[in-house]
């Protein structure tokens, strides 16, 4: 485990490019992740990203352990083959579940047939569909269940893997928070990525000295372990602010990637502007490249538009009117 005084670097210097030790078989490159996007990590995303050296490491999109058995080889073979572009690059697998039995017996399989480098555990989707089941966000009004859960992969995974947690502060509200911070961190958990939202409160609007307050309150709380702040992260200014008020160990960045693919290497460089119509192009040129045909390729296709120029953009509204095969021509 992390040592408070090795691991929270002075935030008025802070250096995101920093390595950070986390386990045997785990080492950050850098104080900057792309936090799991489900639904729009998909391989063409990623292998567009990794084409152009865009992200520091994998952390995949939740899998669910709910109502299936543990899968076989070929299936974590099939799962992780995405991933396998970048094979310097460390991967973090990420699983969401309820059944400490079936989340332990995923996560093994996952590194021992896999050779994953970290296993973390979703308890931060507020999605109305996920929660309703039991998992993910819902989790957080049980600090202890949450515990439990850590605990049994802690217990279970091959030594050396890194077991970490993905974070809300809390279901409701933020009253629990350190109490879940406290239960993860008993339980064995390296790190923890922490979303300062609660899930009711969605994507909404929180006080900005309130969204500090609870990153800063999970950072004293968890004491030697590391706790990376995520949430509306759009530019090197907003997460050298992040830090210097919480003093938390890094950053996770999640939607800002999608209109700024760049923005982990923007924040390692400490570049306070904003990507160019080449960069964008360029990230558009990889993701035209390997999207099919279909109608459902093309949608996918003007949504990675309209999230990279934005939805009032000429940019846009011309790749909008377009068929196809003009927008693969324009973006080739």
């Amino acid at each position: 485990m992390s040592s408070a005084s090795d691991e929270s670097p002075n935030a008025a210097a802070f250096d995101f490019r920093a390595p950070l030790r986390l386990s045997d078989r785990l080492e950050l490159p850098c104080r900057v992740v792309w936090s799991p996007l489900q639904g729009v990590m998909t391989r063409t995303l990623l292998h567009a990203a990794a084409g152009l050296d865009l992200i520091p490491c994998w952390f995949t999109p939740f899998f669910s352990t709910g109502g299936v058995s543990v899968p076989k080889p070929a299936a974590v073979r099939r799962k992780l083959a995405p991933y396998r572009i970048r094979p310097d690059l460390p991967l973090i697998f990420q699983l969401i579940g309820h059944d400490a039995d079936s989340l332990a017996a995923t996560a093994v399989m996952f590194a021992e047939t896999g050779g994953v480098n970290g296993i973390n555990l979703n308890f931060a989707c507020p999605s109305q569909t996920v929660t309703a089941s039991g998992n993910g966000a819902s989790l957080l009004k049980n600090p202890s269940a949450v515990g439990e859960l850590t605990r049994a992969v802690v217990r279970a995974v091959p030594k050396g893997v890194s077991v970490s947690v993905k974070l809300r502060s809390g279901r409701d509200s933020a009253d629990l928070l350190p109490e879940i911070v406290n239960e993860v961190c008993s339980a064995g958990a390296d790190w923890i990525v922490l979303h300062w939202r609660t899930a009711v409160e969605g994507y909404g609007a929180v006080d900005t000295a309130e969204r500090f307050r609870r990153i800063r309150l999970a950072v004293e709380t968890a004491g030697g372990v590391p706790v990376f702040g995520n949430g509306d992260v759009a530019d090197f200014a907003g997460a050298e602010e992040l830090v210097r008020e919480t003093g938390c160990a890094g950053v996770a960045v999640g939607r800002g990637v999608l209109s700024d693919p760049w923005l982990a290497k923007r924040i390692l460089a400490g570049d306070r502007g904003a990507p160019t119509v080449e960069q964008r192009n360029a990230f558009l040129r990889r993701l035209a490249a390997g999207t099919d045909s279909t109608r459902r390729g093309r949608n996918w296709f003007l949504e990675c538009v309209k999230m990279t120029f934005g939805p009032d953009s000429a940019e846009f509204r011309e790749a909008r009117a377009g068929t196809w095969d003009e927008l693969r021509s324009r973006w080739s």
